[in-house]
């Protein structure tokens, strides 16, 4: 049977094609690059820390 986890969520911010966000385990600085700006402009998507490896749902509210 599968282990039901529950991710942290955290909140990014885009810019131009890249969206950053800070890990609250360790504060570490991410960023996920996208090609296209169909994946670009989801509400949420999932992140890894570079540093610690815990995985995230980045949230991304709307731009205005």
């Amino acid at each position: 049977m599968a282990k039901s986890s529950v991710r942290e969520t955290v909140i990014g911010t885009r810019s131009g094609y890249v969206i950053r966000f800070t890990c609250p385990s360790c504060s570490k600085e991410n960023s996920i690059v996208f090609n296209m700006p169909k994946a670009f402009y989801k509400e949420s998507r999932d992140g890894r820390c570079s540093r610690c490896k815990k995985l995230f749902t980045v949230l991304t509210p709307g731009q205005g």
